[in-house]
């Protein structure tokens, strides 16, 4: 059946590339000498089929043959799961990049998909998988399967095209569990629409970085050596993957990023970017993204529905997800938040998690999870900084940055802050303040911490704090902060030991336990900012989500001068 195939190029005519600033909070100095607008662009559809409303296919090389040679588009040995079902929504097509090679202009005369010989079929309304394999007709002897194809008329592609295919899961066959495919032509309209292309994930080494955040440009290197195009906007949501606060794109870092190709730039406009570990660890993890159901704060477990994968075809509809006390939780714009509000959150949308996948149980062991679309938590972005400017009448002010989370900032970067009428105002005791206190308070204050929404170069603040904090080395009342989850209560000694979610002023690392003890002179307060004894903080410290102290931190202890119940 594999000669029904037929292909369809689709030319592409690409804007000039104009010459980018170089800057931006890694710099120059790292280029690569690919050209992605002289590169042929590759994507998968689907044409409608009601008898699935699922098919898992890992897809591993497509291979374009030529006169003298040939060019891999697409080439990965750990491959990409993709479910074909998933690229056509009844009433038009969606298409997913699989990569993008220069080749010389010479007519195509084969192509080859190699694919894992196993995947997975969901038949209408089936919550389980039927597992299968692609007919024995295409084995090859690595556990792979490859089908194999020779256009009719050698077809010419020029630079900066575009190749579709369409599977035609309507005229699959399925026998004794074996599986014989069938692909057509896309004859439609849209794939030069960004609006029908899928959000994809993927992982790389960055070059070529310009511009300014949070509009940056830059070339994402992949594991197999091929590059694509990254653009970001005010919209995109950075963060680190190892939680900590201040994500800064640099050349020669690995990212992971997600977003949209578009056809007319060749390139990828990121809605999110996480800057993983230097050293790699936990880099291209089992992944599971979608709806969500079943949540239990208690037991740290919920189930996530298998709209997206990473690392593992899905036997289930459902995947069980199992967080523990190492596991980072992220809000919805990328800033670390506790279990608590995490799990609190969790009652609709869609959630993210990576981790470990045991397909025995069908459970991913989360080492992040990430709130996705949806409603409900703390959504807010953070930063913290010194003063610039301020105007009380106007009800805004601008600090240079010392720290962010959940946006593209750079260090002593201008970060604007608008307030409105609902924004709450705290002193440097954490205590609630008015508007024209918080504003006089600006001029002996050393640190400003905003929490809030951030769009273009603005944040629209929820919540403005003075602080006292020297931001490390020693300076300041009350040089450094932690932020954490609670255990070891003792009210008599006047301590207790926190895991640390966020920090400042010091070099922790997210799960750090950081024991703290109080002085006698310390000052208590609840989350609305009201005070406390030391006897209602520590009988309240047992209830609560999370705690700030601030303090003087030495190697994994911490002398506290003031701590504040937060639940959130």
């Amino acid at each position: 059946m594999m000669n029904r195939m037929k292909w369809l190029i689709v030319s592409l005519i690409l804007a000039t590339i104009a010459a980018l600033m170089a800057g931006c909070g890694g710099g120059g100095g790292s280029s690569n000498s690919v050209d992605t607008s002289q590169q042929v662009s590759f994507f998968v559809t689907d044409d409608l089929s009601t008898a699935y409303d699922h098919v898992w296919v890992k897809f591993h090389e497509v291979e374009l043959e030529y006169a003298g040679g040939s060019s891999k588009v697409y080439n990965s040995d750990t491959g990409v799961e993709i479910d074909l079902r998933a690229l056509n929504t009844g009433s038009g097509n969606l298409f997913q990049f699989l990569g993008a090679a220069s080749f010389p202009s010479k007519p195509i005369t084969k192509i080859k998909f190699t694919v894992a010989r196993n995947l997975v079929l969901f038949t209408t309304g089936a919550t389980t998988g039927t597992n299968a394999q692609f007919a024995t007709a295409f084995n090859l002897s690595n556990g792979r399967s490859r089908f194999e194809v020779t256009p009719s008329t050698p077809l010419t592609v020029a630079p900066g095209g575009a190749v579709a295919f369409d599977f035609d899961l309507s005229a699959w066959t399925l026998a004794s569990g074996f599986v014989t495919p069938v692909g057509a032509v896309f004859a439609g309209s849209g794939l030069g629409n960004p609006a029908n292309h899928v959000d994809e994930d993927f992982s790389g080494t960055v070059s070529d970085l310009a511009g300014t955040v949070p509009t940056l440009n830059f070339a994402v290197t992949r594991a197999n050596g091929q590059v694509v195009k990254v653009t970001t906007s005010a919209s995109t949501v950075f963060l680190n993957s190892n939680g900590a606060p201040s994500p800064v794109v640099a050349n020669g870092k690995r990212v992971e990023v997600r977003g949209r190709f578009a056809t007319s730039s060749q390139s990828f406009a990121a809605s999110v970017v996480k800057v993983e570990d230097s050293n790699g660890v936990g880099d291209d993890e089992d992944k599971v993204k979608g709806l969500v159901r079943n949540a239990n704060a208690s037991a740290g477990t919920f189930e996530v529905k298998s709209q997206f994968v990473r690392g593992f075809l899905p036997a289930q509809l459902w995947v069980n997800v199992q967080t523990s006390s190492t596991t980072k939780y992220f809000n919805r714009l990328g800033a670390v938040i506790s279990s608590t509000a995490f799990y609190a959150a969790l009652t609709s949308g869609s959630a993210e998690a990576e981790g470990v996948y045991n397909s025995g149980n069908n459970t991913l062991v989360a080492t992040k999870v990430k709130l996705e679309d949806g409603v409900g938590g703390d959504d807010y972005q953070e930063a913290k900084g010194t003063l610039i400017t301020s105007n009380e009448g106007a009800g805004t002010l601008s600090i240079a940055m010392t720290e962010w989370e959940g946006f593209a900032g750079s260090p002593g970067g201008t970060l604007n802050i608008s307030t409105t009428g609902g924004t709450d105002y705290r002193g440097t005791d954490g205590q609630t303040i008015t508007k024209t206190q918080f504003f006089a308070g600006l001029a002996s204050a050393t640190l400003v911490k905003v929490e809030g929404t951030f769009s273009g170069t603005t944040m629209q603040a929820k919540r403005l704090e003075l602080r006292n904090n020297g931001g490390g080395g020693g300076a300041g009342n009350d040089p450094h902060e932690v932020n954490g989850t609670i255990s070891d209560i003792n009210e008599s000694a006047g301590t207790f030991k926190v895991t640390l979610v966020n920090w400042f002023g010091f070099g922790g690392s997210h799960g750090q336990v950081v024991s703290v003890t109080m002085t006698s002179g310390a000052t208590y307060r609840n989350d609305d900012g009201s005070a406390m004894t030391k006897e209602q903080f520590f009988a309240a410290l047992a209830t609560s989500p999370l705690v700030e102290v601030d303090g003087t931190v030495t190697g994994s202890a911490m002398t506290g001068v003031k701590a504040k119940l937060d639940d959130d």
